[in-house]
């Protein structure tokens, strides 16, 4: 399938936008809002992925963002000693929390280093409810519930702290961290339903 930039621009929230307020950041988000525009249709995972670094390359201009880090370090510095409920990932580390099978229910962190790439893909019949509580990232999401959405188009929004994104069955999303983030997850128990469209190439510095 062939996907395509919504709008053809980078949206950015309310809880985010304080943290691009500096002439630096705002030039930068520019910037990248300029690349997206000129760019043409996606359907092989080079194309993707060549997308992911061109705006990794603009965004981290703006790296002087400051975020609070307190859960990611924590979280990260736990992952010391091998815990059975913690997995490793080639962009940080998945951290189970909850899991309550009688009601359908897993709660989890994604503890993300900046510059982890999350692949761009898709559930059957996962739903999850994603809440930002550190750090800024690039959600990539193609919501079929929202009322402007386009089939095939995936919006781009910088999202920061106390930020939700709800994906339903068929959502297509994928994640970029701008900075060391962590994302709480709850979803239903599926824990092994996942297709990537488009693998990611991890460029974590």
């Amino acid at each position: 399938m062939s996907y395509f930039i919504f709008k053809k621009k980078i949206f950015i929230s309310k809880n985010a936008s304080p943290l691009f307020l500096n002439d630096k950041a705002k030039e930068v988000l520019a910037q990248a809002g300029l690349f997206v525009s000129t760019l043409s249709n996606i359907s092989t995972a080079y194309e993707y992925n060549k997308l992911i670094q061109n705006l990794l390359k603009i965004l981290d201009k703006s790296n002087r963002i400051k975020v609070n880090t307190k859960i990611f370090d924590t979280e990260i510095a736990a992952t010391s000693t091998p815990h059975p409920l913690t997995e490793k990932t080639p962009w940080g580390i998945v951290s189970l929390k909850k899991v309550n099978v009688e009601k359908d229910f897993i709660q989890k962190l994604l503890v993300i280093k900046k510059g982890g790439i999350l692949g761009f893909e898709i559930h059957k019949k996962k739903m999850e409810k994603l809440k930002i509580l550190e750090g800024v990232c690039l959600s990539l999401t193609s919501n079929h519930k929202a009322k402007d959405h386009i089939n095939g188009s995936i919006k781009l929004k910088v999202v920061g702290p106390s930020d939700r994104i709800v994906l339903y069955p068929l959502d297509e999303h994928g994640i970029i961290a701008l900075t060391d983030c962590v994302i709480e997850e709850t979803s239903t128990n599926h824990l092994t339903d996942l297709t990537y469209i488009f693998p990611s190439k991890q460029v974590i510095k």
